[in-house]
């Protein structure tokens, strides 16, 4: 258009500018072509251009919004009186009813020939100031404190902070003095120096708020601290009120914090929510960075209940299209989060990326170890991934490869595809695995104690789990090739499982469980360093209000303890080998049996499925009873043997009265038994007989099939 009034076509420009108003452009982006057409001596042009601009305004906007359209308008066409009169009437419209509105509009010019942008300046000001108000000047930062208006004179009076009266005419005020609120700084240090100090301590956002405001809007961190310290904040104290104040400037949505030195910015009427997160869309790059940012995005603006804009999303969902697509070769599993965000997206409620990409499927398809992709994925993104996963080739096979890699939280959805797919030998096997050696599927032993939606037949016992899961956390609490976040992982996952609602499912076992068994649950607990202080101590209140007699203190002879079993190392550690045969070996071949006999279909007639069906619950309680036996174990210390007496350890010379025969038996724990080397249990009868006594003493004994009298001659250590 300004090519136009250079080139005098003023027919093209009437049609350029009408098109131009018809499209909504605004008085200020048009103002230039006016000006341009004064400077051209074409006024009555620009007089006529205007009013058209106004006259289609003036149908669709309120007096409130087309002031600013007649400021534009009349300022470019500053000799149009009749558009001065329009600008005129638009101002009695908004500004009529103010008290001092005739005064102040006639001291202000705007009819009579004074300069329009000096003339709406006088009206914004003084217009908008009442008694109470302040105001700064904007050359020197002095204060000055509206006291009223005299109408005659139209004049202002007002006072200094040192309550000196100050009268001004409307427009000489409005050409030094710019209105303030009340906690602009320059007001606090002249007037209000207490609420200035209250600020500094409480308040350091509605502080940061008052500089930016007496700054033009920002000022940076220098010159916040040149303004602050050792007149407001001891040079000692600035660096931790500055982080106290920059911290909660971050989270006000009418400041900006930006570069180097910080540069903090105001904002009147706040930042859109698109402007805060800007900074966070740079420093986005990794595919879960983008859709953690789209999600708080869509949740944040249907908490503003504004609309979720479509520039703001699109290029984070093209962003992810292109990760999937490009890094399908150097880093797939960065290229199947980003498929699968998208996805996540996707149920967001956005629009397809349209960007072509590689779907998850298709991803996983490529993948060396599919299963073992889609384990490592972000958790959030599992379940997606789980359902690509199960939609490709192989997807039983791959499903058996996935169940002993995810999470307690997974495994209702696995094991329920793999049923599906015919594949219950799968679950079977996974269930013996993790109630045999829980260590090695943790996540399955959990997930078994919470209760499957569809409990597998293989299921133990409620009390047999609580058993398994306190040996988990032994076994993981002394096995070194643990790493510290993995033992940190399994131990809080245990301890949500346990205390999980209220420790329901606990109090369930305890309720299914005997005395002697709640005994070693009760030795399990007070041993488990991966229990924390407050889940142990509510698990053993549980245990003592089911089973009060466990914790009734009375002294009993170690050969009568049944809570301990004595034994020596050797004894021990060939007690433990056969434990670890029996689990590692025994019961995974009756686990695979049990599968292969599955296999054959109808289990109603299948006498191999029956027989294994048996003989794994013989294994069980065979290891059930192995493992609270060796919980209970400990070992005999040399200086733990009387020798005044007869006990745990002991070797006693015996003399037969009748025929004066003299044998030697000793007394060690029942894994140590040797019948025909005469080592018996302290368990057995004969011991019983023995225990406690002093040589020189006489007792009836049933010692190789012949009951006699014995005296006892001699006592020593057997581990001698």
């Amino acid at each position: 258009m300004k090519s136009l009034v250079e080139a005098g076509d003023l027919d093209a420009l009437e049609t350029a500018w009408m098109e131009a108003v018809e499209e909504g452009r605004s008085a200020e982006e048009l103002a230039g072509v006016l000006e341009k057409l004064v400077a051209a001596g074409e006024l009555n042009t620009a007089e006529t251009l205007g009013w058209a601009l106004l006259a289609e305004r003036g149908e669709k906007l309120s007096a409130e919004r087309m002031l600013p359209e007649a400021e534009a308008v009349v300022t470019a066409v500053a000799e149009s009186d009749e558009l001065r009169a329009q600008a005129g009437e638009i101002l009695r419209a908004v500004h009529g009813d103010h008290e001092h509105f005739e005064p102040v509009f006639q001291a202000a010019g705007l009819l009579s020939g004074q300069s329009p942008r000096r003339a709406f300046r006088t009206l914004r000001t003084c217009l908008s100031i009442k008694p109470g108000d302040y105001l700064v000047n904007r050359f020197d930062d002095r204060v000055v404190r509206v006291r009223g208006f005299d109408e005659v004179l139209k004049e202002f009076e007002l006072s200094d902070p040192a309550g000196g009266n100050i009268r001004m005419e409307c427009k000489n005020l409005a050409d030094e003095f710019d209105p303030a609120d009340e906690e602009d700084f320059r007001v606090l240090c002249q007037y209000r120096p207490d609420r200035l100090g209250e600020m500094v301590e409480s308040d350091p956002v509605g502080l940061l708020i008052g500089l930016c405001r007496s700054r033009g809007g920002q000022i940076d961190a220098e010159e916040l601290k040149e303004l602050l310290v050792g007149t407001h904040i001891p040079s000692g104290k600035w660096s931790g009120w500055w982080n106290r104040a920059r911290n909660a400037a971050k989270k006000c949505e009418y400041l900006t914090l930006e570069g180097r030195p910080t540069v903090i910015g105001y904002h009147p009427g706040g930042r859109t929510l698109e402007e805060e997160l800007a900074g966070e869309v740079e420093s986005a790059r990794m595919p879960m960075d983008k859709l953690n940012l789209l999600q708080r995005y869509v949740r944040e603006a249907a908490g503003r209940k504004v609309e979720v804009r479509e520039d703001f999303v699109r290029p984070l969902r093209e962003d992810l299209a292109r990760q999937a697509r490009e890094f399908a070769r150097r880093r797939p599993i960065d290229a199947l989060t980003a498929a699968l965000a998208l996805e996540s997206a996707a149920r967001l409620g956005l629009p397809p990326a349209q960007e072509t990409h590689p779907s998850p499927a298709d991803l996983l398809a490529e993948h060396q170890n599919p299963a073992e992709a889609v384990a490592t994925m972000d958790a959030e993104l599992i379940p997606d991934a789980v359902e690509a996963l199960a939609g490709g080739e192989d997807a039983a096979d791959r499903l058996a490869e996935l169940l002993p890699l995810v999470s307690a939280d997974m495994l209702d959805d696995v094991t329920g595809r793999l049923r599906l797919a015919g594949r219950e030998d799968v679950v079977e096997a996974a269930v013996a695995q993790a109630a045999a050696r829980p260590h090695e599927l943790p996540d399955v032993a959990i997930w078994l104690w919470r209760g499957p939606a569809e409990p597998p037949a293989a299921t133990p016992s409620r009390v047999e789990l609580l058993g398994r899961l306190l040996t988990l956390m032994q076994h993981v609490a002394r096995d070194e090739h643990v790493d510290r976040a993995r033992r940190k992982d399994i131990f809080q996952k245990v301890r949500s499982a346990l205390s999980a609602d209220s420790f329901a499912s606990y109090k369930k076992a305890l309720d299914e469980m005997d005395e002697g068994v709640a005994a070693t649950i009760k030795r399990q607990v007070q041993r488990s360093d991966g229990l924390a202080q407050a889940v142990r101590g509510e698990m053993l209140q549980l245990l003592r209000d089911r089973f009060p007699a466990l914790w009734v203190s009375r002294r009993v002879e170690p050969w009568q303890d049944e809570s301990t079993i004595y034994t020596t190392q050797e004894a021990l550690d060939r007690r433990q080998k056969d434990f670890k045969h029996l689990t590692e070996v025994e019961i995974p071949d009756n686990a695979k049996r049990i599968g292969e006999a599955a296999a054959h279909g109808d289990l109603s007639e299948n006498a191999e499925w029956s027989f294994a069906m048996e003989e794994r619950d013989l294994l069980r309680r065979r290891q059930a009873k192995m493992q609270d036996e060796l919980s209970r174990a400990r070992v005999i210390q040399p200086h733990d043997v009387p020798t005044e007496t007869v006990g745990i350890g002991s070797r006693v010379r015996l003399r037969r009265l009748d025929d004066g025969r003299e044998i030697e038996v000793a007394f060690l724990g029942p894994w140590d038994s040797d019948v025909d080397n005469r080592v018996f249990s302290y368990q057995t009868q004969l011991a019983q007989d023995l225990m406690g006594r002093e040589a020189g003493e006489q007792v009836r004994l049933k010692l190789e099939g012949d009951e006699a009298d014995y005296g006892i001659e001699g006592i020593s250590s057997a581990l001698a």
